[in-house]
């Protein structure tokens, strides 16, 4: 006669594995952003104040811009006029355009042959610097658009709303703590 013997069980450990891995799932569950978040954040989108007029004016434009972009995200952020009201405020710190050539390879047909041709294209760069702060999190944006042709500041500030989207996301519970 052959006697098997099983190993005793032990539920209190099995209990203690399955109440941790619930808790570690809980704290990971709490610390993600929901893909939308209950209650849109309320954002106050404001042009630092520098002292030189013509980027005063850059950045004023650009801060409208970027108000129009980021109400457009209706599900994320509300768009407020005081900074009282907010739980996050954006303060447009830069915006810059530049241009350089690049070079671009072109396929031509010459005398029924395929050459390459090199020529350089102009290709403008818009840039757009912000400084997000909500709860205790801080975070510097930056918006940025660039294309051979067409290029806008509209571009880049949808750029930078996407980018405060994310902020929020990475943030969502120090912003939420409030």
């Amino acid at each position: 006669m052959t006697i098997h013997r099983t190993p005793p069980r032990r539920p209190a450990l099995a209990g203690l594995l399955l109440l941790t891995a619930f808790a570690v799932a809980a704290a990971n569950a709490t610390e993600q952003a929901p893909r939308r978040p209950p209650e849109p954040f309320n954002v106050f989108i404001h042009a630092s104040d520098p002292e030189d007029q013509e980027l005063k004016e850059g950045l004023e434009k650009a801060a409208e811009e970027l108000r129009e972009r980021v109400a457009g995200r209706r599900s994320w952020f509300r768009v407020v006029d005081h900074a009282e009201e907010a739980n996050i405020t954006l303060r447009v710190i830069n915006y810059r355009t530049s241009q350089t050539m690049m070079p671009k390879l072109e396929r031509l047909f010459i005398n029924g042959q395929v050459q390459l041709v090199e020529r350089s294209e102009i290709v403008e760069f818009h840039y757009v610097d912000a400084v997000a702060l909500g709860g205790s999190a801080r975070g510097n944006l930056t918006g940025l658009d660039e294309r051979e042709s067409g290029t806008s500041l509209r571009n880049a500030a949808s750029h930078l709303a996407e980018q405060l989207e994310e902020f929020c996301k990475d943030n969502y519970a120090a912003l939420t703590s409030q």
